[in-house]
């Protein structure tokens, strides 16, 4: 497998990125059945409740089982997973699951981890624009910087700095300048004359986040790209 097929991620890191998983896709209750057991071991196991299969936990030896909802379970595994001792073999499992993707324990850079492979060597963009319509980003600075240096006002009119409770400072694209709100689309998305397939007009300064898009097969299937599908004239 090339490596540019394939991400690199320490135990702490792939862990993050579980989380964010979890954050960005929500309540995945198929998903948690079957990690439920990695994670957990006999402290987990599925139920009835009120004739609603349910996910049952038991926060230690001492307490009986109950059931918990989903969104709570994603933070309970979140939990388990960096207060525990870490194992690259149980952690790939767990991410294979988590990213629908093999995933390997490994080394990186003398660092223990895993290896994920993105799934992206069938992707063909299919320029639908449906990233571009759907998906609300934010940006880096780096790429803010970039856009200041070459005095791109007409970008950096779309983009809005929010500061975190951390600290940090996040830059939001595309907030509309007029009415502060998230555009319907990015602003910089056209569609070809008498054709139904869109091109950037920002292209060779688009945000980071565009040029990665979409980060692996589940992230494309779960947003709206078409990339994968077959037999596509478009």
């Amino acid at each position: 497998m090339p490596h540019e097929l394939q991400t690199f991620l320490t135990l702490d890191q792939a862990i993050d990125a579980v989380a964010a998983d979890f954050g960005q896709y929500g309540p995945q209750p198929d998903l948690f059945c079957k990690i439920g057991p990695l994670i957990l071991g006999n402290d987990f196991k599925t139920g009835i409740s009120n004739g609603v299969k349910r996910a049952w936990i038991r926060p230690n030896r001492n307490h009986p089982f109950t059931p918990v909802d989903d969104t709570a379970l994603g933070f309970y595994f979140i939990h388990a997973l960096e207060t525990s001792k870490k194992n690259a073999a149980s952690i790939a499992h767990i991410c294979a699951l988590v990213f629908e993707t093999s995933v390997r324990p490994g080394v990186g850079e003398g660092r223990s981890g895993v290896w994920i492979e993105s799934r992206m060597d069938d992707f063909v963009c299919k320029r639908c624009g449906n990233c571009c319509r759907r998906l609300e980003n934010t940006c880096l600075r780096e790429d803010r910087q970039l856009w200041e240096r070459l005095g791109r006002s007409d970008i950096l009119t779309w983009v809005k700095e929010e500061q975190l409770d951390t600290g940090e400072v996040q830059y939001r694209i595309w907030i509309d300048p007029q009415t502060g709100k998230p555009a319907e689309s990015c602003p910089f998305l056209v569609q070809q004359p008498g054709n139904i397939t869109f091109y950037c007009t920002i292209q060779p300064v688009k945000p980071l986040v565009c040029w990665e898009y979409p980060f692996t097969k589940k992230h494309a299937q779960h947003t709206g790209c078409r990339g994968f599908e077959v037999n596509d004239t478009n």
